[in-house]
C-alpha cells in the first residue's frame, strides 16, 4: 500500500485543512507507487486525502488529532500505520513492530528512508523488526507531509513529487524508538545521514527545492549548504520548514517564515538524543559527533541547536485567535470604558464557593518508594468518648483591685527609680521613642482588660492539678495550657471551683499575708502580696472518637474536636519537661551561640495528621532562636552595628528606631536592685547624660540620679534609656541599659540576614542525618512510655511510614538559539543567547560607596561584554558616572535624580535603568536607591554591593545579566514544552501574597502583592502592590486584579479565557474563607471590566511552611546529595482523603534536606486532571528569571514574595499622621506608601 497521488490540502488557520487541491504536480518527475503531487493550496474545508495534523478527519494520509481509517494516527485509533498512543508501530493493536511487512515500513535493505522512484533507496531498521520503508510499498508518494499549528487547529500540506515524503516529527519518534533500544539505532541513524549527504554530494539523489506561498510568505529554507537542503529533502526530512515547530507551539510564527535546514537536522537529532536520555542510555560522543552535532555529555544535559522560540517577539498568543474588533469590547479591555460598578449584593458574588475534591491519582512518570517522617497512631484502645471540660482561670478576689489582667493580675508600681518620675516629649506608642516630661501625668483612664500569660495559666492549672489531686478520683486528665481540659472518662463533678492556688508551691496553698505598714498605718505601696488563684473548671462537651471512621465514608464529618483532643493529649507530656513554642518543643541544653546577645535552640515539632485512612504523627527537627541570659548591651550593640558602647555618639533618628525594634518587649531583670523581670516599651530620645527627671521638685539627669539614689556612676551616659514601665504617657519608667540583663527562657522573633545565614549553616543536615535525628527525636520524645497517652489507648508506632511517589519530567527550557533539558533540576547558561535580549543604548552608574572608578569601569566593561555574549547587547559600553565622593554631603537619592536629568537630556529621552554601587550587601542605602527608582523616578534600578566589583566573575556578570534583561522587558528563557491550559488558550497565572510585619515592627502594615503573567511563555509578570492593616485576605484584590487583566490584554490583545490563581500565606484553618472572600473578589474584578465576561478559575493555596520530609528508600532514586528527585509528587498516603492536595518536589536543594511545597487546590473550574496541574505547577518553577535552576514554589508565588518585599521599602513612618498615599492603601495609618511609578508598573521592577 502506497501513498501516492495528488498533492494535499492546503493551509487553514483555524479550520483544520482546507479544501482539496491539486497543487503543484511536476509532470516531468517520475511517477511509481511513491510519487505524487505537489504542494497543497490554501482553503477552508476539510480534505479527503493528504497529509492533515489538526483536528478534521481523513480518510487517507496523516492525522494527529482525529481519527483516521488509513494512514498515520498519533491520537486516535486507526486500522492501518502508525499509532503512537496504542503502542505499535502497524496492523497489531500491542505488538512493538514497526510495521507489518505487508504495508508501512519495511527493511533496510528494501526501505523507504532515501529517494528513489519507488519510494525505495536507503532505508532504516532498528534492528528490533522495525522498517522504515518498502520497495513497492513505502510510506511515500504525494500528499506526504503537513505541519499544524496546534493552537489553531491548521495545517500545512506539501507533497513531494517522486520521493518518500517522511516527516521530521515521523523521524524524530522512530529514532527515538531506536533510540531506547539500542546504540546501534544511532549510529544506523547517523550512517543514514552521512549517506544521504555524500548521495547528494555525488549527484546520485535528484531533488529540488519546492516553493510554497502561506498567506504570502515565501517558505523556503534559506540557510544551509544546498546539499544539505537536498538531501533532507530526499529524506523526506523538508516536507514543511515548519515541521520541527510542532514540539514547541512558541515557535509556530517564526518556523513558517524560514527556518535553517542545519537547525532542522540538529534539532531531529538532538531529540532523538532526547529520546535516549530519557531511557538512561549514555548516548556516544563518536555517534553525536558522527551526526555533525556539537559534542555533549548526555547523561548530564541534553542541549538541542536550533532557534526555537528564541525568533519569536510578542506574547506568543498572536497565533491562537485573533485580536477584538468589537469597539464595545475594546472600550472595556482598554479601561476607556471605565470602571463599571458592581453592587455589593450581586447575586452571582454572594454564591457560596464549594471546595473541590481529588479528581483521582496522577498516573504520568515513573514511580518512587519515600519514607516519610510520620509515624502511625493506633486507636485501638481509645476509650469510645473523650471528655472536654472549660478553664478559666483568674487572680482571688482580694488582689483582682490592682490588676492590670482585670480580674486575673497585678498592677504593681515599680520604685527602682524611688518617686516616680514624670515625663515629656513624644508618646511612645507612635515611634517607640520618648523622653521624660516634666508635665503632670495624665488622668488614670480605665483600662481594657488582658489575659493572663499563657506561661502562668499553665502553671496555675497544674498548680490546681496537683493541690486537689483527689477531686479527680485517679483520672489522668491534660490540658492546652489555655482554657481546655481533657479527661478519658466523666469527672465526678460537672463543674468545679478550685480556690487558693499557688503556682510557686509544690501542691500546698500559700499562707495567708499581710501586706506590711507603711510610715502612716497604710500598707506599703509596691507590696506584691501572694500570688493566689481560682481555677474553675466546667464540662461543655462529649467527643466520640467514632467520628474519625465517619469521616472516611463522609467528608462532611467535622473531626476537628477529636483531632484537637487527641493532639492536646499527644503534647501534654513534652509540655511539662520543656518549653513549648507553638507545636515546637525546645530545651537549652543544646545550644549555639549567635552574635549580638542570641542563642540557637535545638528541639523538635510534633502535630497531628489525619491522613488518607489512617492517623500520624508528624515529627520533624526543630530549632529557634532565643535571647542569650545576660547584659542588655549585647543586643544593643548587636542593634547599633556597633563594636562597642563607647562608639555609641550622637545617634541617628534611623539608629534610636532601629534600637527600639531590637528591644522591645524583651523582658529584663534590672540589676542595680532586687526586682521582678520587666518588659521594655521604648527607648528614650536622649542619652542618660541628657534625659532630665523632676526628682521632688528638682530637676536632674537620669545619670545624676542614679549617682545620688544608688551610689552608682553609670559607665555610659552617653546611651539612651530604656522604658520599662508602660507606654501610656506620664508612666514611663526609665531604666539605663548597663543596669538590665535579659531574662532567660525568651524566644527571639527579630532575625537579622546574619542571624539567618548562621542559622542555615547550623541547621542543614544531609537526608540521611535528619533522618536518624528525627527517629532518635521520637526515642528521647518517649511515646511508648507517655502515661497520659496510655490513659487516652493512644499507641504511637516508632518506624517511618512509606508512600508511593512519581516523578515528572522536566520541561525542556529554550533559549534563542538552543534548548536544553535540565538534569537535577538545573542548567547552565553557558553558550546561550537570550530569547528576546533588549538593547542597552542609555544607562548610567551611581557609586555610593568607598571604592575606585577603576574597579566600577572595569567591572562595567565585563558586565556589557558579558551581556553581548548572552543576547543582552550594550550598545553604550561607557556610560555615565557620577561617584558621590564628587559631590560630598549629597544622599544617594540626590545623586539617582542628577543622573537621570543628565542621561536625558544628553540622550534625548530618559535612561534606561541605573546600576547602582553599594556600600555593602544589607546596605540601609538599599531601600532608599529602590524607593527613588520605583516610585519617583520610574525607571529599573541594578545594585551591586561594592565587594563584588573586584571578583566579579562571569557567572556573577551573567546572573546580573538576568535581572537587568528583565526589568527591561525582555525574555530569558521560556519553555520549550506545551503547558495546559497555557499552550491552547489565552490563560493568564496569577500569584498572591501577604507579607506581614515581622514581630518588634511596631505596628507597621502588612504588604498584599498579586503578580500576574504578560504572554503565553509566563515569562513576564506585571505585580501591584498595597499596604493594608494586618488582615489574611487581600483588602484591595478587586481593583489589583482589574489593573492586571487589563494589562495583559494590553499586551495580547486578548482577554484571558482561563485564570489560575496561585495564593500563599494562608493557613489550614483559614482555607475556607480566604476561598470565598477571594472568589468574590475575582468575580468582582471580572464584573468591573465587562458584564459578560466569567472565565473559569482554578484556587490553588501553596505552602511552605509545613514538617513534611521524605527520604528515598533505595539510593538510585536520589539526587547527588542523598535528596529526592525535583520533579518528585507525593499525593498518596500522607495527603488529606478527601482534598485536592499534593507535595511537589519543584528544586534541588543547594544544602541540607530539600523541603517540597504543599499545594491544595480548592476550586477547579477549569476541570484539569491530577497530572495536568502537577505538571503545569512543576513546569512554572522552571521560568523563574533570576537563575538557571527550578525553584522550591510556584514561580508566580516566588515573584509576589519579592514585589512584597520590594514594597516594604515603600513604606515611611508618618509620624505626623500625614495620610497615606497609593492606589491601594487600606487604613494604613501613620505610615506613607509610595505608589509604584506608571513607567515600571508592568514591568517586573521587583525582580
Amino acid at each position: 500500500m502506497s501513498y501516492s497521488g495528488g498533492g494535499g490540502g492546503g493551509y487553514d488557520q483555524r479550520g483544520g485543512y482546507g479544501d482539496q487541491r491539486r497543487g503543484y504536480d511536476d509532470p516531468n518527475r517520475p511517477s511509481s507507487s511513491g510519487s505524487g503531487g505537489g504542494y497543497g493550496g490554501y482553503g477552508q474545508q476539510q480534505q479527503q486525502q493528504g497529509y492533515d495534523q489538526g483536528r478534521g478527519q481523513q480518510q487517507q494520509g496523516y492525522d494527529q488529532r482525529g481519527g483516521q481509517q488509513q494512514g498515520y494516527d498519533q491520537r486516535g485509533g486507526q486500522q492501518q500505520g502508525y499509532d503512537q498512543r496504542g503502542g505499535q508501530y502497524g496492523h497489531d493493536a500491542r505488538g512493538g513492530d514497526y510495521s507489518s511487512r505487508s504495508s508501512g515500513y519495511d527493511d533496510y535493505s528494501r526501505g523507504g528512508y532515501g529517494g528513489s522512484s519507488s519510494g525505495g533507496g536507503h532505508g532504516y531498521d532498528s534492528g528490533r523488526g522495525g522498517d522504515y520503508g518498502h520497495s513497492s510499498g513505502g510510506y511515500g508518494g504525494g500528499g506526504g507531509s503537513s505541519y499544524d499549528d496546534r493552537s489553531r487547529g491548521g495545517s500545512y500540506s506539501s507533497g513531494v513529487a517522486g520521493v518518500a515524503v517522511v516527516t521530521v516529527e515521523e523521524a524524530v519518534q522512530a529514532m527515538g524508538e531506536a533510540a531506547r533500544g539500542t546504540m546501534t539505532a544511532l549510529a544506523d541513524m547517523a550512517a543514514v545521514m552521512r549517506t544521504a549527504r555524500a548521495d547528494t554530494a555525488d549527484g546520485t539523489t535528484e531533488a529540488a527545492r519546492e516553493k510554497s506561498e502561506v498567506t504570502g510568505l515565501q517558505v523556503a529554507a534559506t540557510a544551509g549548504t544546498e546539499g544539505e537542503q537536498a538531501a533532507l529533502q530526499t529524506a523526506g526530512m523538508l516536507p514543511a520548514v515548519a515541521a520541527v515547530a510542532t514540539t514547541a507551539d512558541m515557535a509556530a510564527a517564526e518556523m513558517t517564515a524560514g527556518t535553517e535546514l542545519a537547525a532542522i537536522e540538529a534539532e531531529m537529532i538532538a531529540d532523538m538524543e532526547a529520546a535516549a536520555v530519557q531511557e538512561e542510555t549514555v548516548v556516544a560522543v563518536t555517534v553525536i559527533a558522527a551526526a555533525g552535532v556539537e559534542t555533549v555529555d548526555m547523561a548530564a544535559e541534553t542541549v538541542t541547536e536550533g532557534p526555537g522560540a528564541g525568533a519569536i517577539s510578542g506574547s506568543g498568543y498572536e497565533q491562537i485567535g485573533q485580536p477584538i474588533a468589537d469597539p464595545r469590547i475594546q472600550d472595556e479591555w482598554t479601561g476607556r470604558a471605565g470602571v463599571r460598578e458592581v453592587r455589593a449584593d450581586d447575586a452571582d458574588l454572594q454564591q457560596e464557593v464549594q471546595i473541590c475534591r481529588r479528581p483521582g491519582i496522577a498516573q504520568c512518570g515513573k514511580t518512587t518508594q519515600l519514607n516519610i517522617n510520620y509515624f502511625g497512631i493506633s486507636l485501638d484502645s481509645a476509650p469510645p468518648e473523650i471528655f472536654k471540660y472549660h478553664v478559666n482561670v483568674e487572680r482571688s478576689p482580694d488582689l483582682q483591685a490592682d490588676s492590670k489582667y482585670g480580674p486575673s493580675g497585678a498592677d504593681q508600681k515599680d520604685d527602682s527609680m524611688g518617686d516616680e518620675p514624670k515625663q515629656e516629649g513624644k508618646d511612645v506608642k507612635d515611634v517607640e521613642m520618648a523622653e521624660p516630661s516634666a508635665d503632670a501625668p495624665p488622668k488614670r483612664e480605665a483600662r481594657p482588660e488582658r489575659p493572663l500569660p499563657r506561661s502562668l495559666v499553665r502553671n496555675v492549672i497544674n498548680a490546681a492539678l496537683r493541690q486537689y489531686e483527689t477531686e479527680f478520683n485517679g483520672i489522668r486528665v491534660v490540658h492546652d495550657g489555655m482554657a481546655a481540659l481533657y479527661s478519658p472518662a466523666m469527672l465526678p463533678w460537672n463543674a468545679k471551683d478550685f480556690a487558693d492556688i499557688n503556682p510557686d508551691s509544690n501542691g500546698a496553698p500559700a499562707p495567708p499575708q499581710q501586706p506590711p505598714a507603711g510610715g502612716d498605718g497604710a500598707p506599703r505601696r509596691g507590696f506584691r502580696g501572694p500570688r493566689t488563684f481560682i481555677v474553675k473548671m466546667k464540662l461543655v462537651e462529649t467527643i466520640s472518637t467514632s467520628s474519625l471512621t465517619d469521616y472516611y465514608a463522609n467528608p462532611d464529618t467535622n473531626v476537628m474536636p477529636v483531632l484537637q483532643a487527641l493532639d492536646v493529649v499527644a503534647r501534654h507530656l513534652g509540655a511539662q519537661r520543656l518549653i513549648a513554642v507553638g507545636r515546637n518543643f525546645f530545651t537549652m541544653k543544646k545550644t549555639h551561640t549567635l552574635k549580638g546577645g542570641k542563642e540557637l535552640c535545638w528541639g523538635y515539632h510534633q502535630a497531628i495528621r489525619l491522613a488518607d485512612h489512617k492517623l500520624l504523627m508528624n515529627v520533624d527537627q526543630a530549632a529557634t532562636v532565643f535571647y542569650s541570659p545576660g547584659p542588655l548591651m549585647q543586643l544593643a550593640m548587636a542593634a547599633l552595628r556597633a563594636r562597642g558602647p563607647d562608639e555609641v555618639r550622637d545617634l541617628s533618628e534611623r539608629d534610636m528606631k532601629s534600637l527600639a525594634r531590637a528591644l522591645r518587649k524583651i523582658e529584663v531583670v534590672p540589676t542595680h536592685r532586687k526586682d521582678r523581670k520587666r518588659a521594655i516599651f521604648g527607648v528614650s530620645a536622649q542619652p542618660a547624660s541628657l534625659t532630665m527627671v523632676d526628682i521632688k521638685g528638682e530637676n536632674m539627669s537620669v545619670a545624676t540620679y542614679f549617682s545620688r539614689k544608688y551610689n552608682m556612676q553609670l559607665r555610659y551616659p552617653n546611651l539612651p534609656l530604656v522604658n520599662v514601665g508602660s507606654k501610656r504617657p506620664g508612666k514611663e519608667n526609665w531604666l539605663p541599659i548597663e543596669v538590665c540583663e535579659v531574662a532567660p527562657g525568651q524566644r527571639c522573633a527579630n532575625i537579622n540576614d546574619l542571624d539567618t545565614a548562621e542559622i542555615i549553616r547550623q541547621t542543614s543536615q544531609p537526608p540521611r542525618n535528619r533522618q536518624e535525628n528525627i527517629m532518635e527525636q521520637v526515642r528521647q520524645a518517649g511515646f511508648e512510655n507517655d502515661p497520659f497517652l496510655a490513659a487516652f489507648g493512644i499507641k504511637v508506632d516508632q518506624r517511618l511510614e512509606s508512600t508511593e511517589a512519581h516523578v515528572i519530567d522536566a520541561p525542556d527550557v529554550q533559549y534563542h538559539n538552543v534548548s536544553e533539558r535540565p538534569a537535577g533540576g538545573q542548567w547552565s547558561l553557558n553558550s546561550k543567547r537570550f530569547v528576546e535580549g533588549v538593547p542597552v543604548r542609555n544607562w548610567g552608574v551611581i557609586v555610593a560607596a568607598n571604592v575606585n572608578e577603576r574597579d566600577v569601569r572595569s567591572f562595567v566593561t565585563k558586565l556589557a561584554d558579558l551581556g553581548d555574549q548572552r543576547g543582552l547587547p550594550f550598545e553604550e559600553k561607557n556610560p555615565m558616572l557620577i561617584h558621590q565622593d564628587q559631590h560630598r554631603g549629597a544622599q544617594v537619592e540626590e545623586l539617582m535624580k542628577m543622573c537621570y536629568q543628565e542621561l536625558e537630556r544628553r540622550n534625548a529621552g530618559p535612561p534606561q535603568f541605573l546600576l547602582v554601587i553599594l556600600p555593602a550587601k544589607n546596605s540601609p542605602v538599599y531601600g532608599d536607591v529602590k524607593r527613588m527608582s520605583d516610585t519617583v523616578l520610574g525607571l529599573p534600578s541594578q545594585c551591586i554591593a561594592s565587594q563584588n566589583l573586584p571578583r566579579a566573575n562571569p557567572q556573577f556578570c551573567a546572573n546580573v545579566c538576568l535581572k537587568i534583561n528583565m526589568k527591561l522587558k525582555g525574555k530569558n528563557a521560556v519553555l520549550r514544552d506545551e503547558l495546559p491550559l497555557i499552550s491552547s488558550a489565552p490563560t493568564i497565572i496569577i500569584g498572591a501574597d501577604v507579607e506581614h510585619p515581622r514581630s518588634g515592627m511596631g505596628g507597621r502594615p502588612s504588604i498584599a502583592a498579586v503578580v500576574a503573567s504578560m504572554d503565553r511563555y509566563s515569562a513576564q509578570y506585571a505585580a501591584r502592590v498595597a499596604a493594608q492593616k494586618a488582615s489574611s485576605e487581600i483588602q484591595q484584590l478587586p481593583n489589583m486584579l482589574r489593573e492586571l487583566l487589563l494589562a495583559y490584554y494590553e499586551n495580547t490583545q486578548r482577554k484571558p479565557e482561563h485564570v489560575v490563581y496561585y495564593r500563599d500565606g494562608v493557613s489550614e484553618g483559614q482555607m475556607f474563607d480566604i476561598l470565598q472572600m477571594e472568589m468574590r473578589a475575582l468575580r468582582k474584578a471580572f464584573k468591573m471590566i465587562s458584564d459578560d465576561y466569567n472565565p473559569p478559575v482554578t484556587f490553588v493555596v501553596v505552602n511552605k511552611r509545613h514538617h513534611l520530609r521524605a527520604f528515598p528508600v533505595n539510593p538510585r532514586d536520589a539526587d547527588r546529595k542523598g535528596n529526592v528527585m525535583p520533579g518528585t509528587v507525593i499525593d498518596t498516603g500522607v495527603v488529606n482523603p478527601h482534598r485536592f492536595d499534593f507535595f511537589l518536589y519543584g528544586h534541588s536543594g543547594i544544602q541540607g534536606t530539600t523541603v517540597p511545597a504543599h499545594y491544595t487546590v480548592l476550586h477547579d473550574e477549569n476541570k484539569m486532571s491530577a497530572e495536568d496541574i502537577q505538571r503545569l505547577t512543576y513546569h512554572l518553577g522552571y521560568t523563574f528569571s533570576r537563575c538557571t535552576r527550578s525553584v522550591s514554589f510556584v514561580t508566580p508565588v516566588y515573584y509576589a514574595h519579592l514585589a512584597a518585599a520590594r514594597a516594604r521599602f515603600f513604606l515611611n513612618d508618618g509620624s505626623d499622621g500625614a495620610s497615606t498615599v497609593g492606589s491601594y492603601n487600606s487604613n494604613a495609618s501613620n505610615f506613607e506608601f509610595a505608589e509604584v511609578h506608571s513607567n515600571v508598573l508592568n514591568r517586573m521592577f521587583y525582580t
